[in-house]
């Protein structure tokens, strides 16, 4: 009997993906958080994005969903991705990108609790483990 290989699912190629930008969105904003305040790092951030922004309204060619409910979640995701960043680029300032990115990087927390509460999303015995992992981890990088 034959067995089909296994495909690389796409979902984890766009998950690397992101974790390659964002590894370099990091890097370069601890370099950037030594000559530039917090709130000029957002800005200058803010400009960046709009490159990407701007070409995927070229893809999409201008027509873009008229969802309410959409639009303000995307909003919504903007405006405190913003104030995160913010957050993000004050912590660099103040303390090495060794510290700050993975103490930061634990974001998806306040996620899961979120979607348990809200969304009433399941976490098996495993995801919970790793919630509390998670939490000892803020606990062991900021000693």
């Amino acid at each position: 009997m034959q067995t089909e290989p296994r495909r690389f699912p796409v979902w984890l190629w766009y998950a690397l993906l992101c974790v390659f930008w964002w590894g370099l969105w990091g890097f370069f904003s601890k370099i950037g958080s030594v000559s530039a305040n917090p709130l000029q790092l957002q800005i200058l951030f803010t400009f960046g994005m709009l490159p990407v922004a701007f070409g995927m309204l070229l893809q999409m060619r201008g027509r873009l969903d008229r969802n309410p409910g959409g639009a303000a979640f995307g909003i919504l995701s903007g405006f405190f991705t913003g104030l995160g960043a913010l957050g993000y680029f004050a912590a660099l300032r103040q303390q090495d990108a060794s510290v700050v990115t993975p103490v930061t990087g634990l974001f998806p927390l306040l996620t899961v609790v979120l979607a348990f509460i809200v969304l009433r999303e399941r976490l098996n015995k495993v995801q919970m483990g790793g919630i509390v992992l998670a939490l000892a981890s803020i606990v062991i990088l900021s000693i």
